[in-house]
């Protein structure tokens, strides 16, 4: 539980290097508890929204949509450090961490415009999922590339970032 411990005690220390051994784990954990707590969550709206249903009352998304965003925002914060100081490891520099980030924002934005429409009628809903659409499209893209960058192993000497981390 060592990657744990180091992960949650360096959430704001975006300086240093990370090991691979250390920082898949904490991901690991950090993808598990995301999904769980959006299952949970998100669940609950839903059922909320499917009861408003049959009462024929147009279904109420917005509050599921604002909990993934939230939850998103939070998932963000708690990899962030960890990312950049991986990246670091590898000899790059964090920026490469927030390349899927404006892509992740304008789908959730887009998606709760998209979900906010539903009971009414928007006359650019066609073009807008089709931006929607290319759009995850480019933030998939974004994610492997951060992904592969991320997998990457260690560099072995010293770098701008520091010394190598202790085997």
């Amino acid at each position: 539980m060592q990657f744990l411990k180091r992960g949650l005690g360096r959430l704001t220390d975006f300086s240093g290097r990370d090991p691979r051994r250390l920082f898949w784990p904490y991901a690991g954990v950090l993808f598990l508890l995301l999904f769980v707590v959006m299952g949970g969550v998100n669940s609950t709206f839903m059922a909320r929204a499917m009861t408003s249903m049959q009462t024929n009352a147009p279904p109420n998304f917005s509050l599921m949509v604002g909990a993934m965003g939230v939850e998103m925002l939070v998932f963000v914060g708690l990899l962030a450090a960890a990312v950049a100081r991986r990246l670091h490891d590898t000899g790059r520099t964090a920026y490469w961490g927030l390349a899927p980030l404006p892509f992740l924002a304008f789908g959730i934005i887009g998606f709760s415009i998209v979900v906010r429409s539903f009971d009414k009628p928007f006359s650019g809903l066609g073009t807008l999922f089709v931006a929607i659409f290319f759009n995850n499209v480019l933030y998939l893209a974004a994610l492997v590339t951060l992904i592969v960058l991320l997998a990457r192993p260690t560099r072995p000497e010293a770098n701008r970032y520091g010394e190598p981390p202790a085997a």
